[in-house]
């Protein structure tokens, strides 16, 4: 690509980016396209090799991945896990290994494959194995460059990483440094840290320095595949509709690290009769009652259209107990019931005993008269 081009494309991306400011409410394919357009900003001068896409294959890639869960966990499993309404009886393991022609056609009635669930049967890392080696690379750790020169014209002063990025041994660093860093202050530090000390001691690194590029590097690759999973997230919830979508994201989040926030914010359907059911399950996970969410995202009529927001607190505050909360309830006052009735008689108890004991006292005292 030209330096005019790029030029261009920058713009545009910026122009985009302003434009997405004065929106009222950030939609999913908002989300989707930031993603994109920070890939196109920093990624465009990534090493092959390390999964790099043009932006046609990367949004390919991101709706790969959205249909593989969907497959993992179709609606009805998903309704199963956490209830909204009219469960189907399709149940996706019985499907895949008790009425597939080819199952049955190649193990007995009896077989371990058929107790098997499909879920842990297609899981994330088999679904990485299959894929080809370029959107393998999306998934892979990023590691550091085994070797890092100060100044790569003289290819003298280096360090060498390990794959975490701690240097193992530095060399002739005292050189480059005028011995106000020696080589043995430098092993056993994070690339990081001895960039800092490098900076703290004055020592100024010439634009053809390796080591600020070998960490900027695995930050970006960290991000790319941070922002990748966050864009698939987007995307469930996009796909799934109001219903199902949110619930596909949140145990997608929940499985893969993502902020658990993100599907409740665009989740919530005051008209989804499992929508408590669905909050306590982000809060069983860990969610935040504090999270402020959208009421009624997919049924805006307009991109620019204000939203009400409202935190996950004051929801729960306001929606009728599930059945499950009220039998915790019934449970609850049960036992503070036993709790209050088992005091009473212990301090009925401990009074009969002090009566008992002040009449052996009075009668022990007329006795020595």
């Amino acid at each position: 690509m030209s330096i005019f081009k790029r030029k261009e494309e920058l713009n545009e991306i910026k122009k985009q980016l302003l434009e997405r400011k004065q929106k009222k409410t950030v939609t999913l394919s908002d989300k989707v396209n930031d993603f994109i357009n920070w890939y196109k900003l920093n990624m465009y001068d990534i090493p092959n090799g390390y999964g790099y896409c043009t932006e046609e294959e990367l949004r390919f890639f991101i709706d790969k991945m959205v249909v593989w869960y969907e497959l993992r966990f179709p609606d009805y499993e998903v309704n199963r896990i956490i209830p909204s309404i009219n469960q189907e009886q399709t149940k996706v393991s019985n499907e895949m290994f008790n009425k597939n022609k080819y199952v049955n056609s190649q193990v007995g009635e009896n077989s371990d494959v058929r107790i098997l669930d499909w879920d842990e049967f297609y899981n994330t890392q088999a679904f990485i194995d299959s894929l080809p080696a370029n959107e393998k690379e999306l998934f892979a750790e990023p590691v550091y460059s085994p070797l890092v020169y100060v100044d790569y014209n003289h290819n003298v002063s280096h360090m060498h990483l390990d794959s975490n990025g701690y240097i193992t041994r530095s060399e002739k660093m005292e050189f480059y440094t005028k011995g106000k860093i020696k080589d043995k202050d430098l092993e056993g530090l994070h690339i990081t840290d001895a960039l800092n000390l490098l900076e703290k001691k004055g020592i100024c690194l010439p634009s053809e320095n390796e080591i600020e590029p070998a960490i900027n590097e695995v930050k970006l690759l960290t991000l790319r595949k941070s922002g990748m999973l966050d864009a698939v997230m987007y995307r469930i919830i996009e796909r799934g509709g109001k219903k199902m979508g949110p619930r596909r994201a949140l145990l997608f989040a929940k499985e893969f690290g993502r902020d658990l926030s993100v599907p409740m914010r665009y989740g919530i359907d005051l008209a989804d009769p499992g929508l408590r059911n669905f909050l306590n399950t982000y809060v069983k996970m860990g969610g935040s009652k504090d999270s402020l969410c959208y009421v009624g995202y997919f049924n805006k009529t307009s991109d620019k259209e204000r939203l009400n927001v409202v935190s996950i607190q004051d929801l729960l505050d306001t929606l009728h107990f599930t059945e499950e909360e009220d039998e915790l309830h019934r449970k609850m006052l049960s036992t503070l019931s036993t709790y209050k009735d088992q005091k009473e008689k212990e301090n009925k108890e401990e009074v009969n005993r002090l009566r008992l004991q002040r009449r052996l006292e009075k009668s022990k005292s007329r006795n020595n008269k």
